[in-house]
């Protein structure tokens, strides 16, 4: 299971995901999310790599994301599933469900639903890095580019069911809509409605302890 993530500040700098302004709100929502998809990746019963910001090698998205794919398979692991943090939706039902499906399929996708995708599982027989960095990342195109990828590459593509992705302010007030009561939603509706010079002052701190170092080595597993 291999979260790729970019730091709290990171998303901040690159996504309004508050409509009362950028800085230490949006930086505060960020840690939920990746606090988030961290707990649910480690609850997911595999083992658990994560690549951070300041892991991460390349220029553009694609190449990121391809080098942390890259790095799973160095450490000997013949499947990977891949997350980001911006599906709070998502649980370690549906991960359990992505690698039972890979371990039958080339490939498994979860469509998101602006286009994208929110998780990849893949084969490593079926990676091919070169096609990788040339696919539309970032785009409505890409789910529908990745899904033709993998089949030229020989893959059978399992389809997971669509779930929506948090891009924007307006994203994750519909997600919100959607998510069932618990602490994360709380937590979000309350960074949604603090204005920014409260939250300053003291940010609610993420639901999960900060992810462990990558491992230097794994066994040839999920």
């Amino acid at each position: 299971m291999l979260l790729f993530t970019r730091s709290a500040s990171g998303e901040a700098a690159h996504k309004r995901l508050v409509e009362h302004g950028a800085g230490g709100a949006n930086a505060a929502v960020a840690a939920q999310l990746i606090a988030q998809a961290t707990a649910v990746a480690q609850r997911a019963g595999a083992d658990f790599l994560c690549v951070g910001s300041s892991q991460q090698v390349g220029r553009t998205f694609g190449e990121r994301l391809t080098a942390a794919v890259t790095y799973g398979f160095s450490l000997g692991y013949e499947r990977l599933v891949v997350i980001g943090n911006d599906c709070p939706a998502l649980d370690a039902g549906q991960l359990r469900q992505a690698m039972h499906a890979l371990a039958t399929a080339g490939a498994v996708l979860g469509p998101a639903a602006d286009g994208g995708v929110y998780l990849i599982g893949i084969n490593r027989k079926f990676f091919s890095a070169a096609a990788w960095t040339q696919l539309p990342w970032q785009t409505s195109r890409l789910g529908n580019a990745l899904a033709e990828c993998l089949r030229q590459a020989g893959a059978a593509v399992r389809m997971l069911g669509q779930l929506a992705d948090v891009d924007t302010a307006q994203d994750l007030a519909r997600v919100l809509a959607q998510l069932p009561e618990g602490r994360l939603r709380t937590r979000l509706r309350h960074l949604r409605a603090t204005p920014q010079r409260r939250v300053r002052r003291q940010l609610p701190r993420p639901t999960v302890a900060p992810t462990r170092r990558l491992p230097q080595r794994g066994p040839p597993v999920y």
